[in-house]
């Protein structure tokens, strides 16, 4: 049976955040994706964000210490999150965030520091 899903967005850097929430709400783990803008806007299917809200409604909220438990950050997720950070104009910000994490790029924050480092990253752009 042939399944297909369409992906809207604004810009790339919305397909992209419902990319990452549809590949969370079926296998509970954030997918890396190719960032490439999206240019098929129509819409079939209600999209993850409307499925996502659904849920909201009817299911538990999940907090950071649950989900800590299952999720393992990757560089993706960082890197996704500081290019959000840095397009809301604070690259700088993100420069300073490196410097105290001791690292020179995203990719070499240790793995046992992502969430806190991606903890971080979202605090910047609230």
């Amino acid at each position: 049976m042939p399944v297909q899903i369409t992906i809207t967005g604004e810009n790339a850097k919305e397909a992209l955040q419902e990319i990452g929430g549809l590949a969370f709400a079926l296998v509970g783990a954030a997918a890396p994706v190719a960032e490439k803008p999206v240019k098929n806007k129509s819409q079939v299917a209600p999209t993850p964000t409307e499925i996502k809200q659904k849920e909201e409604n009817t299911a538990e909220p999940v907090t950071e210490t649950s989900v800590g438990e299952d999720f393992e950050v990757t560089v993706e997720d960082i890197r996704a999150k500081a290019a959000e950070v840095g397009q809301a104009g604070k690259k700088d910000e993100i420069k300073a965030l490196l410097g105290e994490f001791k690292v020179k790029t995203i990719s070499s924050v240790p793995a046992e520091k992502r969430a806190e480092f991606l903890a971080a990253l979202e605090a910047l752009v609230e």
